[in-house]
């Protein structure tokens, strides 16, 4: 008996724009657009009633298997396309990556806050449960915790050795994935530990587990197909507990 891992089911068709970045708010779907736009879908037999959630009950709704229509488009919702963007729950908040790094409050998308240092910031990841907020430009890494309110304040920034691939916290660290290996960075005195090389082919990639683990990508090693032509990646994918770190 073969196992499946997922089903899949289509949602909508004939987005009129290429879509960067999905996340979903209760039972909608959020789409940040190439033309800067966010477009808000929900399920079709919603109805006529287009209004975004107003309460906990209605934000509970998970994504439907059934086709979604248009609620709304947010014209210029950033400057730039978006690179990704997160729902936290929690804090009712959308946290957008594009230019900048962005808050708004749901779901009214209010604007809460932009912090202006992340301009040209590429990888971001977010702490809930202590509103700590770390994101990479170039060659440095900044924190910044979430004062409950409308504004972050800014808790550290250090250098790295090179640009910061994938990133995400590891307990009260953070875990790097720089050029093709991964560190550990101590967000307390900036010391960076190794964790291992991911390997030389494909590029190296973090992922958070909502238990608190990360799993991280590492090529174990390639071959050329003896009948077919190209080449073939065997992924394994290491999880390690961050209390370890």
């Amino acid at each position: 008996m073969v196992h499946s891992a997922y089903d899949s089911f289509e949602l909508l068709r004939d987005c009129p724009t290429r879509i960067d970045a999905v996340e979903s708010y209760g039972s909608k779907l959020l789409l940040g657009c190439a033309d800067a736009t966010l477009r808000i879908y929900c399920p079709d037999s919603s109805g006529s009633d287009r209004s975004p959630p107003a309460d906990h009950h209605a934000q509970s709704l998970e994504l439907r298997k059934e086709p979604y229509v248009l609620e709304r488009t947010v014209v210029g919702f950033s400057k730039k396309p978006l690179l990704s963007m997160e729902v936290l729950t929690s804090r009712e908040l959308l946290l957008s990556l594009s230019e900048s790094i962005a808050f708004h409050r749901l779901p009214n998308l209010e604007t809460i806050a932009v912090i202006t240092k992340a301009k040209g910031a590429n990888v971001y990841s977010w702490d809930d449960r202590r509103g700590f907020l770390c994101f990479a430009r170039q060659r440095r890494v900044c924190i910044f915790r979430h004062d409950g309110g409308r504004g972050f304040v800014e808790v550290k920034e250090y250098g790295v050795p090179d640009t910061v691939k994938s990133m995400s916290w590891c307990g009260e660290n953070i875990c790097l994935a720089i050029r093709k290996e991964y560190v550990i960075l101590n967000a307390t005195n900036g010391a960076l530990s190794e964790v291992f090389p991911s390997g030389k082919i494909a590029p190296p990639l973090v992922i958070s587990l909502p238990s608190g683990e990360l799993l991280l990508g590492k090529v174990l090693y390639s071959f050329s197909g003896l009948f077919l032509s190209g080449i073939f990646l065997l992924m394994n994918l290491f999880s390690f507990n961050p209390m370890i770190c």
